[in-house]
């Protein structure tokens, strides 16, 4: 699950979400994103996290593993919530006392809360759909072939491949100082998790070294030549088609329940 977490596993199975092309599901999230920020009501936010997530959970991504990526982000959100209640409106709805202090809910503030809550949950199931359904090289092939400048997809790319380098260089490292009881108490662990991060930036900056060294010694003068160019099928734009019809539906069921 902790590897699942981090890494890009659903996305590279092959099902029916992951095999449609990366430059419509981008267009899609990023439509549906728009959607979701204009939606008047709760209807438009609830439709597209329901889609989303009975979409993950029919390419068997674990709810666990959808949870916990969702927790932070509702965190926050309910938050906000409670500050919109307290903060936000004219009528009446509760009052709280706490040390002489009296604190009034509002009906407004309830609702334009709730509005906000449904909005971030729609929009967390957006991303998560996107990220657990397409593989990043995809996605930042999608980015050139829109035109985002080549140097932030080099970055992106070197930045994504290198992030799981430097977790397997902390994960062998701290087995190493947990052999040699290297968090047996407080005191030792702040030392050697001082020791971690010295011996991180360490390794990092050595490797940098040798992957430009490589990368030299195989032609690198730059810049990398990525370019998509794989072109839609029918069954992607079959897809694509769906995708409009359901943005559609989306925008339809906001104003529609006014």
């Amino acid at each position: 699950m902790t590897h699942g977490a981090f890494a890009e596993v659903f996305a590279q199975k092959v099902n029916f979400a992951t095999g449609l092309d990366a430059r419509i599901k981008i267009v899609f999230t990023v439509a549906a994103l728009a959607i979701n920020l204009l939606a008047p009501n709760i209807s438009t936010p609830i439709a597209i996290a329901t889609f989303c997530l009975v979409t993950l959970l029919a390419i068997k991504v674990p709810p666990i593993l959808i949870l916990v990526r969702l927790a932070m982000p509702l965190v926050m959100a309910v938050v906000v919530l409670i500050t919109q209640i307290f903060f936000y409106g004219v009528t009446p709805l509760l009052t709280i006392s706490i040390w002489g202090w009296h604190l009034v809910g509002h009906v407004e503030g309830l609702a334009h809360g709730v509005l906000i809550m449904c909005r971030v949950l729609a929009g967390v199931s957006l991303i998560l759909f996107l990220s657990l359904s397409t593989p990043a090289n995809k996605l930042l092939l999608a980015a050139r072939w829109f035109r985002v400048p080549r140097t932030f997809t080099e970055l992106a790319l070197l930045t994504y491949r290198y992030i799981f380098v430097l977790i397997e260089e902390v994960t062998s490292i701290k087995e190493a100082q947990k052999v040699r009881l290297g968090y047996c108490n407080w005191r030792q662990s702040m030392r050697s998790l001082s020791t971690l991060g010295g011996s991180l930036i360490f390794r990092a900056y050595d490797r940098a070294e040798r992957v430009f060294e490589a990368m030299s010694s195989r032609g690198y003068a730059g810049t990398m030549p990525i370019s998509y160019r794989t072109g839609l099928d029918g069954r992607d734009r079959l897809a694509a088609s769906c995708l409009a019809v359901l943005l559609l539906a989306f925008y339809l069921v906001g104003r529609l329940t006014i």
